[in-house]
């Protein structure tokens, strides 16, 4: 994540900062309480995760009337079930 900030230093990524898990073979970044609440990118490496959380930032932060012009075309699209560890 910090080359990936350090390379990208006013993406969505570095300047939010999201949540970062593995799970299945797969890196997701989350920010929100939920992936169903929150921004979510999903990929097989960090660096894919972090591009993928920029692009659904930027698609949940834009009207929608506005044409979005992305530097990258989804290349795979993923399905993930996170279960949170119970607050104790």
């Amino acid at each position: 994540m910090k080359v990936y900030c350090a390379s990208h230093p006013g993406s969505p990524s570095a300047v939010r900062r999201p949540q970062l898990f593995f799970r299945s073979d797969l890196w997701i970044a989350l920010l929100g309480p939920t992936i169903e609440e929150g921004i979510v990118g999903i990929g097989p490496t960090v660096a894919a995760a972090l591009r993928a959380f920029d692009a659904q930032y930027l698609v949940r932060l834009s009207p929608p009337d506005e044409e979005i012009n992305l530097p990258m075309k989804p290349q795979q699209s993923f399905t993930v079930h996170l279960h949170r560890p119970p607050d104790c």
